[in-house]
């Protein structure tokens, strides 16, 4: 887990994100149901393999900012109260700020690589 500060915010608000390990994001691969597997016959009637994609819908397609963000300061609704770190206002201000989805994306890539570091380090460590 990280803070990340959001970039140009006036509050100088932040946001806490967790690395997703590969569980828990095929358990978000499940539960919005990202591809669909299936198995149709070809034109000699054997039978092949097709994925189709789903795209994410509604709420689903924020599955990924929900489970990374985990908390969150200085951030303010519209009405200036701060707001609670809640799926549900994790939802609103990635509706309402356009630039927050890809900030929460680009820091899990962020995060992603410092623990592959972390991890290679430790490696190097113990066999030294």
């Amino acid at each position: 887990m990280k803070w990340f500060d959001i970039p140009e915010d006036p509050d100088g608000a932040k946001v806490k994100i967790k690395h997703l390990k590969k569980g828990e994001v095929n358990d978000i691969e499940d539960q919005i149901e990202l591809y669909q597997t299936m198995l149709r016959p070809d034109a000699a009637g054997k039978m092949q393999q097709e994925i189709k994609v789903n795209p994410a819908k509604g709420d689903k397609r924020y599955a990924y900012l929900c489970a990374a963000v985990i908390d969150w300061e200085k951030v303010f609704g519209a009405d200036g109260k701060p707001m609670d770190c809640t799926d549900a206002n994790k939802i609103l201000l990635a509706r309402d700020d356009e630039t927050f989805g890809p900030f929460v994306s680009k820091s899990r890539i962020a995060l992603t690589e410092l623990v592959a570091a972390e991890r290679e380090a430790a490696r190097k460590n113990s066999k030294a």
